[in-house]
């Protein structure tokens, strides 16, 4: 433009002829640009449709050319919802026709790491062309997006520190204690009806009530996760992340190990137990699904617990922060008498949940949301036996004075 301003201006014919040569090669570049553009297709797929945060997953894109001869060479980039919002952008080379040859379609991959729970749209995928001389530009979007979802950070956890198989061969959910105190994990009081048979004379004597074996109704043995989703029950969001994240590797360390895991919220219920009891990998994908949505909400779920799952006599675990004193008092009655519970508290703020739980018969440790999911589990299981309170509190110091 400025060219032909001075060709006219100055009335030189040489640079007015230059100047409409360029002007003319610019509008034929804008021409083939737009409307020479190939008709390409995008297919994608994940090779799996549920992650874990920080975990990788391979994104396949085939961009195949349906026209009738070549496309010219473009670069590519895939639409992400995190920050920079796309793949960094990669060279795509010209594709023959799909007709007449099978090397029409391009197989385009990159491994995706996601940063953040949810469910997510990942692309579709843009193309940007440019003609011949680089002049001129025009991207084009190709495909629609496709839905992952992405789970709470899972860890591997260590021994259940739970045996399954009771000595008269039932199947029982009992905690390992090498003092040998671990009856009342397998015993309840005696009840009108019951044999005299099942009298457990050892229990009996230590207790001062007559107290008989529990035996299992079901299959499997079962176990209770206690969350708490209340919306002022977290003092940050990193906190409810963190025990997001313990619940998901739990919940898939237990049904593993053969656990039936029920759930149980301090507000309306979101989440979805895990089917694959059993000896399954525990990776259910409505389990995984419901933890990906799950939010924290205003409200408290007030049904107490049924006679059935108190009298199932598992353990049952409870994975909390800074829970209200009416959360606490809830938390408190979802444990039986006899009954084994491990609370974990992240980054409570004062000591009154830990103190309340604790004084209620709660096995308590204490984390901060920086630790490592699988040393708070070792803490969890290994603290009775080695001065309890003190280590849980120990990790939870370590934390503090590593971020203060």
């Amino acid at each position: 433009m400025v060219l032909v301003i001075a060709a006219y201006s100055l009335g030189n014919e040489q640079f007015r002829f230059v100047a409409c040569l360029l002007a003319a090669l610019v509008g034929l570049c804008l021409l083939l640009v737009r409307y020479r553009a190939p008709r390409l297709t995008a297919a994608r797929r994940f090779s799996v449709d549920v992650v874990s945060v920080g975990s990788p997953v391979t994104v396949t894109i085939d961009v195949t050319n349906g026209t009738v001869g070549r496309s010219s060479a473009a670069e590519w980039s895939d639409r992400l919802p995190w920050e920079p919002g796309a793949t960094e952008p990669a060279r795509l080379a010209g594709l023959p026709s799909a007709r007449y040859s099978s090397r029409g379609t391009a197989r385009l991959e990159y491994v995706l790491h996601p940063p953040r729970r949810g469910i997510v749209e990942i692309g579709p995928v843009a193309v940007e062309r440019a003609d011949p001389f680089g002049l001129s530009t025009r991207q084009t979007v190709l495909g629609d997006s496709r839905q992952l979802i992405v789970a709470p950070r899972i860890t591997p956890l260590a021994g259940s520190g739970f045996s399954l198989a009771g000595g008269d061969g039932s199947v029982r959910a009992s905690r390992r204690n090498t003092a040998g105190n671990n009856d009342d994990l397998m015993t309840r009081e005696y009840r009108r009806g019951d044999a005299l048979r099942r009298v457990h004379w050892r229990a009996t004597a230590r207790h001062g009530d007559l107290m008989v074996r529990q035996e299992e109704e079901s299959s499997f043995p079962t176990a209770r996760l206690v969350v708490d989703t209340r919306d002022d029950g977290y003092a940050t969001s990193d906190a409810f992340e963190w025990a997001l994240g313990m619940v998901a590797s739990l919940g898939v360390h237990l049904v593993s190990a053969g656990f039936q895991l029920h759930l149980r919220e301090t507000a309306p219920a979101q989440l979805v137990a895990p089917l694959e009891a059993g000896g399954g990998t525990g990776h259910d994908v409505e389990f995984l699904t419901s933890l990906a949505r799950v939010a924290l909400v205003v409200g408290r779920h007030d049904a107490p617990p049924s006679v059935a799952e108190l009298d199932q006599h598992g353990p049952i675990f409870a994975v909390v922060s800074a829970p209200t004193a009416d959360t606490l008092r809830w938390i408190v009655g979802q444990r039986a008498p006899n009954e084994h519970g491990v609370a974990i508290l992240v980054d409570e703020p004062g000591s009154a949940a830990f103190e309340t739980l604790s004084r209620a018969g709660w096995h308590c440790v204490a984390a901060h949301s920086t630790d490592d999911a699988a040393e708070v589990w070792a803490a969890a299981l290994d603290d009775e036996g080695a001065g309890g309170e003190s280590y849980g509190r120990s990790l939870f110091a370590r934390s503090e004075r590593g971020h203060g």
